[in-house]
């Protein structure tokens, strides 16, 4: 896997890969999609890579996304970010919190495919070195 520059993939980042409209670094960004601000911590080079290339195949199953529809007919779409004996926790596409108790739901779907588009088409493969490069510097709390 090459790594490249890292100011070249945070302007990337922000720019033509667009990672930040739905991930949050440091703080800011949205919560549609996992926080990346360890992400190089917790991640290999290849494992970005593949993320970035096949983010189907490289998703987690907390990430997968869930659609809930409750009792009531409401139905609410996003990430499960909790879930235990009694409840769900998900973060919404629009960014909240939502916690549903398990009584109260008619359905629970996830999803096999990862809402994250491949960024195959969009970037060159230095551009995916550097994009590799800014996630793997991306170690916590700063």
């Amino acid at each position: 896997v090459k790594v490249g520059n890292i100011a070249s993939g945070q302007g990337l980042f922000a720019g033509k890969a667009a990672c930040a409209t739905c991930h949050r670094v440091h703080g800011a960004g949205p919560l549609a999609a996992p926080d990346l601000s360890d992400i190089g911590a917790l991640r290999t080079p290849a494992a970005l890579q593949r993320a970035l290339l096949e983010p189907t195949r490289a998703m987690l199953p907390i990430n997968r996304p869930v659609t809930i529809v409750t009792a009531d007919g409401k139905a609410l779409r996003g990430r499960r970010v909790n879930e235990d004996t009694f409840s769900v926790q998900l973060v919404t596409d629009t960014g909240e919190l939502a916690t549903v108790v398990k009584a109260d739901i008619k359905t629970m779907n996830t999803a096999t495919t990862s809402p994250m588009p491949s960024v195959a088409k969009t970037l060159s493969t230095d551009e995916v070195a550097d994009l590799v490069a800014y996630l793997l510097s991306l170690r916590g709390v700063q």
